[in-house]
């Protein structure tokens, strides 16, 4: 489980087709405060206190979504519940019965933000520190709004194109159902279903979302999410107070991931999923490295202008935590190369030439590519 700000392009296949799938979204209505605070040090206190699982609030039910992590814990329970089985090779009358898997969906569940107090300061706080992200970095607003999550309203008919909408949560969970029918072997008149549910709060604490499409004429298309979900709880408060920030970067810089992705792909025209899967890895890693590089030299200022510290220590502390996990394997560099050229000519230069940028994080030294 990543610790933080999981940015995801999502694939499955279909025969030699590569379908970065869509889904039906339900999200929130949202209140929002116009009080100006001048230090949301408060906010530190909430997000170190309780971590609720109650009350969840669905948010999309992706129906035919397979798992294989996922289904091969539900087999391996199966396999190790063996009064369970007996249970139904009883209820069958049966010696030798047979399986089937009949469906699976993966559920997206939030805990909505209840709390007036809390709700109002991580509100106000994103919208601050994006606020000072933008005017920092010239980088266009992407946002219709950023709001309080409070009730489902129906987004299918939401356009990405007109903004992206932040919506705040306390907590999101990840749930994976799968039916299963049992039945004779010789008989397959009488069926028994079971249905096996497995929930996990992701820790995911930002998130925001693109899918990719391969058509049979090889056309490559792009789909993006008209929505961002931040949530306020984590173990480490430093991430919750990184997410706005991180992820208003992926939001601004993703068209330039994703113009990186179509180049690299026509030109070795891949044939199977797990190569694209890699060229689509290998970019989310570079997009992580240039806003990886990006948040050591904001979150400092923002702290500082928002909190009581700048919080350099828990900031560095933040950034190392992730050198442990593989999205992160250019981290080190990205910060390199943003702190040697500067916040927005790293940005002028990967919104221009990423493939440019890919080659600096990957050089032992900055003066020579350059």
């Amino acid at each position: 489980m990543y610790l933080a700000m999981k940015t995801v392009i999502v694939c499955t296949v279909i025969g030699f087709l590569i379908q970065f799938s869509s889904m039906g979204f339900l999200c929130a209505q949202a209140t929002s405060s116009d009080i100006v605070i001048d230090d949301y040090s408060r906010l530190l206190q909430f997000i170190n206190g309780d971590h609720l699982e109650a009350p969840l609030l669905l948010l999309a039910d992706s129906q035919g979504e397979f798992d294989q992590r996922l289904n091969r814990e539900n087999l391996d329970y199966l396999n190790q519940n063996k009064n369970l089985l007996e249970r139904i090779r009883g209820r069958l009358n049966a010696d030798t019965m047979k399986w089937e898997l009949s469906g699976s969906s993966k559920r997206l569940l939030v805990v909505p933000e209840h709390r007036p107090e809390y709700a109002r300061l991580f509100e106000g706080y994103c919208r601050r520190a994006v606020d000072y992200t933008l005017n920092r970095t010239q980088l266009a607003n992407p946002y219709l709004q950023i709001a309080t999550l409070q009730a489902p309203v129906a987004l299918e008919n939401e356009d990405a194109g007109r903004g992206i909408t932040a919506y705040l949560v306390h907590n999101i969970a990840d749930e994976y159902i799968e039916e299963y029918l049992f039945y004779k072997q010789e008989d397959h008149r009488t069926k028994i279903k079971i249905k096996l549910s497995n929930r996990v709060f992701t820790g995911r604490i930002g998130s925001y979302t693109s899918r990719l499409t391969i058509g049979q004429d090889s056309r490559i298309e792009f789909v993006r999410d008209p929505y961002t979900l931040w949530q306020n709880s984590a173990k480490n408060p430093i991430n919750v107070l990184v997410a706005p920030i991180e992820e208003t970067l992926h939001i601004a810089l993703r068209p330039s991931t994703e113009t990186a992705i179509r180049t690299r792909l026509e030109q070795t025209k891949p044939e199977n999923i797990q190569d694209v899967e890699a060229v689509v890895q290998e970019w989310m890693a570079v997009e992580e490295a240039i806003v990886g590089g990006l948040v050591s030299r904001l979150m400092p200022e923002i702290f500082a202008n928002l909190l009581s510290s700048a919080m350099e220590k828990e900031m560095a502390d933040s950034l190392a935590e992730r050198d442990a996990h593989e999205q992160y394997r250019y981290l080190q560099q990205g910060i390199r190369v943003v702190t040697d050229l500067g916040v927005r000519p790293a940005i002028d230069l990967y919104l221009s030439e990423p493939a440019r940028f890919q080659q600096l994080i990957g050089s032992t030294e900055l003066a020579a590519a350059l």
